[in-house]
């Protein structure tokens, strides 16, 4: 795929891209489930293990690194995880679904934050992990196979039963106070940003 687009003396080109588009019937639509948060005090899981696996990640880019441990995807192990989350959404047991792709767990949760226009407390010690433990690390890999999913409370008992035989944690709450917070492996609270503040940085590159 090659796309450009022009705004006055300003020109923007996507490199060349072997674009694949994949379609999925949904038996009923009104089960379908967006990303955004939906109501403070429901409960934030990460479902997948996360791994040392920032080679070609924006973290490293933004670093000026590159990395050699790029992820890795189990086929096997990813499609039970699918088979699971889907019928915990066909359930009706899950409130928002986001997938962690550019930028890891940190950027799924903070975009699942502030769709919503709520806050989000998190606590890294919570993720399942394997390797070099250090915070950023959790963050930013780009683990393969991996969600955020918001729980409303009553569901939760039901949610992780279905769950059940995959690698997944509850790891924090919605909240209503706007503030997108995240606690560090050390119990040290390393990000405290406004919701809104995130968001303008994630829509910046796009303000022309």
């Amino acid at each position: 795929m090659k796309n450009d687009y022009s705004i006055g003396l300003t020109k923007i080109s996507v490199p060349p891209t072997l674009l694949y588009s994949v379609i999925g019937k949904i038996r009923d639509v009104r089960k379908a489930v967006t990303m955004d948060a939906k109501r403070p005090k429901d409960l934030v899981y990460i479902l997948g293990e996360t791994r040392d696996e920032l080679g070609g990640s924006e973290w490293f880019a933004q670093n000026g690194s590159v990395g050699s441990k790029v992820p890795q995807v189990n086929a096997k192990k990813a499609m039970k995880l699918y088979r699971a989350l889907h019928r915990a959404i066909t359930a009706g047991l899950v409130a928002s679904c986001h997938d962690c792709s550019d930028g890891g767990l940190g950027v799924a949760l903070a975009e699942t934050a502030f769709a919503g226009g709520l806050g989000m407390h998190v606590d890294l010690k919570d993720v399942p992990y394997r390797g070099k433990k250090r915070n950023d690390y959790i963050m930013f890999s780009e683990t393969a196979s991996r969600f955020v999913v918001t729980i409303h409370p009553g569901n939760q008992r039901r949610f992780e039963k279905a769950m059940t035989g995959n690698v997944f944690a509850e790891i924090g709450f919605v909240s209503a106070d706007g503030w997108f917070e995240v606690t560090g492996i050390n119990g040290r609270l390393i990000v405290k940003d406004k919701i809104n503040q995130l968001k303008e940085a994630w829509q910046k590159p796009l303000n022309f």
